[in-house]
């Protein structure tokens, strides 16, 4: 079976294919996701996340407070949390600095930011993995999960800057750190009804030359897990819900603690 590239322009994504080699083998990784964010820019927001802890007063999104790095990593979803899934934490950095991705219209940009390292909403803390059923020769689907936590209201405020934007940006063009250039075409979805809030969307190639992303994403309070679906055989296939619906549960219980 031949594996259609990953969306080349959604810069986490890419990460998927090499990395689910290594989760095929079985097991979570105990390093914890943005070890190379250590020292980076502030505006991914993934260096250490301290001053999130216990700053859900100050932030518009209720219920669940900004999670920092470390309750993040230990919500992440792990094998064996859902039956038939395996998982593994990133080894590195799936926001690295180089992973900039921009829109050509800043209207669309809200949408780009699902994966952008320099995102309009700056991130306080964050957190990646990667999820998948089965093995690569059997296709299927691959998929990332991004926890992200938010102050002053960001999380909410992103989730409307999103939807405002799905609701105008059906295609525009993304251009990537590196300087690659490519026609993205936008299909919006519904609702996954998990979450205080949630969005989903597909990402593809307007030229049909990679394999379609379809993003889930859902708020706990100040805090975001967004899931990146790559289809193996090309078609568009959005993350189980039994994964969306477990990885909610253990981002709420992490506000718990």
């Amino acid at each position: 079976m031949r594996v259609r590239r990953a969306l080349g322009v959604a810069v986490v994504v890419p990460v998927l294919v090499v990395a689910a080699a290594a989760c095929s083998g079985g097991g979570d990784d105990g390093g914890g996701a943005g070890k190379k964010a250590d020292g980076q820019g502030q505006k991914s927001g993934g260096s250490d996340g301290e001053g999130a802890k216990g700053e859900g007063s100050g932030d518009a999104g209720g219920g669940v407070p900004p999670l920092d790095r470390k309750q993040l990593n230990d919500a992440l979803l792990k094998s064996g949390d859902v039956k038939g899934y395996r998982a593994q934490r990133n080894k590195e950095d799936a926001l690295a600095g180089q992973g900039t991705i921009e829109s050509d219209d800043p209207r669309c940009s809200p949408i780009t930011d699902v994966v952008d390292s320099e995102p309009e909403r700056e991130r306080k803390a964050y957190a990646s993995g990667v999820l998948m059923k089965g093995s690569l020769s059997t296709g299927g689907a691959v998929q990332q999960v991004l926890l992200s936590s938010y102050g002053d209201g960001g999380a909410v405020k992103w989730l409307g800057d999103l939807k405002k934007a799905l609701g105008r940006c059906d295609s525009f063009a993304g251009k990537i750190g590196t300087g690659e250039k490519t026609q993205l075409r936008i299909k919006r979805g519904e609702p996954v009804g998990v979450g205080d809030e949630s969005v989903r969307f597909t990402m593809e190639d307007a030229k049909g030359k990679d394999s379609p992303t379809v993003f889930t994403i859902v708020r706990a309070g100040s805090n975001t897990a967004s899931f990146m679906s790559v289809s193996l055989s090309g078609e568009p296939q959005a993350v189980a819900e039994s994964l969306v619906k477990k990885q909610h549960e253990k981002l709420t219980k992490a506000g718990e603690k």
